[in-house]
């Protein structure tokens, strides 16, 4: 089939589902979300086929398929946030900031703080928890909310770093001269669609900020480097597992000033409030879709499972600064997502982090983790059905074999292909 023919066929499938998905109605784990999700994945397989495999020129396909993949997103972007959704939370956040309150120190359910909510707050399923964003994405939630108080406006501000991610990636390809082919791997990616157009994850906000301090590092322009960096980090921390990639990359200088850029962001709201007791929490209680982590918790205790997946994620980066070029997408991946694979809570937006990374046919395996994990979404079915919120040991089995198939079924791919061929014997007859 034509590359032409092949990304509208794809895309037009893949748009319809997502229109499906929205005006039918399709709760999170439904039978509907499901049949949608996995036209997505075929949708994205086709793709994924022709950016690997694209030819020079057809400009004007390459083009289409970018609309394509913006047009994914606006169906998901444009109906009103549920009221059990993350954001919900974002916006409260934001709101308390701007009346002067300082998040860590307070709760939505303090009697006090009444008058802090709106109608879309005042019910939302955190309400009692103490807020686990870190000090970026809290000046994220309050610059939305000054602009717009309301859900909606979140939303929107989410799929807008969504789309800037995907033009980062682009002139970073562009920068790196590989394939501009290869953004389709991010814009059409499933995960990416979902988590951001449609549940309006803060974790996109550090994809962006990730991918921003890679573009950066890869031209030399290293403070920028090291200031996107630290955003990244203060979005949520698992980009702290990239330190290694940074060594002997920049300057003594441009590591001060992000030091001093993390302790600023900290600073406002370190008085009176434990900023690191939404991460305490997390290790101590918190528990989904992890089964490395509870395994060596049962072993040995939460902190030391904690403490070997940022030792996973570490030494994973110090092999890739030692193996890669500072350009190479998987240097960036692997580090994340092995010390996400070994985290006490793997929701699927927690992969979006390393998303932007996902471009070469090397990734593959991550691609299918990407793909599979959005399977344990049946358990938001399960738990509104009255079932316990607990991906099903069988489920949990498929999600992480998957991906260590594919990475054993390239390994051997590639040594074929690296095996010498062997001369043939030299004939004793002689002429």
């Amino acid at each position: 089939m034509p590359t032409l023919a092949l990304i509208a066929t794809a895309g037009g499938a893949y748009l319809a589902a997502m229109v499906v998905l929205v005006f039918g109605g399709g709760r999170l784990g439904s039978p509907l979300f499901f049949a949608c999700v996995s036209v997505a994945v075929l949708a994205y397989a086709a793709v994924l086929f022709v950016a690997w495999n694209a030819p020079r020129g057809a400009r004007r396909t390459f083009v289409l398929a970018l609309l394509l993949a913006v047009a994914f997103r606006v169906p998901l972007a444009l109906p009103q946030v549920n009221a059990d959704n993350d954001m919900i939370r974002y916006l409260w956040d934001g709101r308390v900031q701007k009346l002067g309150i300082n998040p860590y120190a307070v709760r939505p359910a303090d009697p006090g703080l009444e008058f802090t909510h709106t109608d879309e707050t005042r019910n939302m399923p955190s309400a009692r928890h103490r807020t686990p964003y870190p000090p970026a994405a809290q000046l994220f939630f309050r610059t939305v909310v000054t602009v717009s108080d309301t859900s909606r406006a979140m939303k929107l501000a989410i799929v807008l770093c969504d789309l800037l991610t995907m033009v980062v990636v682009w002139r970073w390809l562009v920068a790196t001269r590989r394939s501009e082919w290869l953004t389709l791997a991010y814009a059409w990616n499933p995960l990416v669609v979902l988590e951001s157009a449609h549940s309006g994850h803060i974790d996109i906000v550090g994809a962006l900020w990730t991918a921003a301090a890679v573009f950066w590092l890869s031209r030399r322009r290293t403070l920028l480097a090291v200031v996107a960096y630290v955003l990244a980090v203060a979005t949520k921390l698992l980009p702290i597992v990239l330190l290694p990639l940074f060594w002997r990359r920049v300057t003594l200088r441009d590591a001060f000033v992000g030091l001093g850029l993390l302790v600023l962001l900290y600073l406002p709201y370190a008085t009176g409030a434990d900023v690191l007791f939404g991460i305490h929490n997390v290790v101590q209680h918190v528990r989904f879709n992890g089964p490395v982590f509870r395994f060596f918790a049962w072993l040995a205790s939460p902190d030391v499972a904690a403490r070997i997946a940022l030792g996973v994620g570490l030494a994973t980066a110090a092999w890739c600064r030692w193996k890669l070029p500072v350009d190479h997408p998987g240097a960036w991946a692997w580090p994340m997502a092995l010390a996400i694979a070994c985290a006490p809570v793997v929701y699927p937006w927690y992969l979006l982090y390393f998303t932007p990374f996902l471009l070469l046919p090397s990734a593959l395996p991550l691609i299918v983790w990407g793909c599979a994990v959005l399977a344990t979404y049946v358990v938001w079915e399960r738990v509104s059905a009255g079932g316990q919120w607990i991906v099903p040991p069988a489920l949990l089995a498929v999600e992480y074999a998957l991906p260590l198939v594919t990475a054993a079924g390239l390994a051997w791919w590639w040594r074929g292909r690296r095996r010498p061929l062997r001369a043939p014997a030299a004939s004793r007859s002689r002429e």
